[in-house]
């Protein structure tokens, strides 16, 4: 499993021999400690930042103190909890905190993209990464057929969420790209707890309720030796989560992998597009899409 997807924008400090709290928080993403023009005000990008962060580090700091999870990366802790209702609150400090540092850092403002007129993937083959002989632009018209198609089904599954959370866009281990909205402070990085919510679009917590044989693997670690399916989580779809993957050539795999994230919660649009702002607020994250960073993502081979 490749934890450095997540770990190195955390950069969390690095295990001590002595007990100590582990997660510090580090200065904020250089590219959008000014803010992250037309998408977000620097007033909001420090809130989300300086005090939301700060805080979810903070109560996770105090919620593992004494226990074996003190001692524990980000990441650890929110595999290590996902199964252990007892350990809900720490799940959730861990997991809010690891979703909201990977949506800061998969950002760019608009002034600081290489075509600040129109931020779109590269679509020049050999000058990035590329997965399945694919780049990331060929991938998107494949299967969207256009970006501006990608944009209209990603703002569908986001203005179709009702709850806080997250929407993702994610590649699986076949290079199949999908569009997977999580809720509260669930995450795909694990299986049981991505919360993607049954049909009717409430909340539906994959809380460990499962086997003794059932999988506590994360999302991202593939063994080609088993059948990926069998020891997997139910998973549960939305209508936008249909409409998302509706030109794919089948249904995401169970092993997916994110290339970039938006946040759903009031918190990160309220303050700078009101209370009726949510699709202005998505029409500029795509102006802001740190797309080298998500190249970078879609091009390693991490199955």
């Amino acid at each position: 499993m490749m934890h450095h997807l997540w770990t190195s924008p955390m950069r969390v400090a690095s295990r001590m021999p002595f007990r100590r709290q582990l997660h510090q928080l580090p200065p904020i993403a250089s590219e959008v400690e000014q803010g992250c023009s037309p998408f977000l005000s620097k007033r909001t990008t420090n809130l989300l930042w300086t005090q939301w962060q700060a805080g979810l580090l903070q109560r996770l700091n105090e919620e593992t103190k004494g226990t074996t999870l003190a001692s524990e990366s980000v990441v650890d802790t929110v595999i290590a909890t996902a199964r252990d209702r007892s350990q809900v609150l720490a799940f959730n400090y861990a997991s809010l905190a690891l979703n909201n540092s990977f949506f800061l850092h998969g950002l760019l403002p608009k002034d600081k993209q290489p075509n600040p007129e129109y931020p779109q993937p590269s679509t020049h083959t050999g000058t990035i990464p590329t997965f399945y002989g694919k780049t990331l632009a060929s991938a998107i018209a494949d299967q969207y057929g256009s970006l501006p198609q990608l944009k209209l089904a990603f703002a569908s599954a986001a203005m179709g969420s009702v709850n806080n959370g997250f929407v993702w866009l994610v590649k699986d281990e076949h290079g199949r790209l999908g569009i997977i909205p999580t809720y509260g402070a669930g995450t795909i990085l694990v299986q049981q707890r991505r919360q993607t919510g049954p049909r009717d679009l409430t909340a539906g917590i994959q809380d460990g309720r499962m086997s003794a044989e059932s999988s506590t693997e994360p999302q991202n670690h593939s063994d080609s030796s088993k059948d990926s399916t069998k020891d997997a989580a139910p998973r549960h779809s939305t209508r936008f989560d249909s409409l998302a993957q509706s030109s794919a050539t089948g249904a995401i795999g169970n092993h997916i992998y994110p290339l970039f994230c938006v946040s759903m919660f009031e918190h990160a649009w309220l303050g700078d597009y009101g209370f009726w702002g949510k699709e202005r607020y998505l029409t500029n994250f795509f102006d802001c899409i740190h797309w080298e960073r998500a190249e970078q993502l879609w091009g390693e081979d991490r199955v």
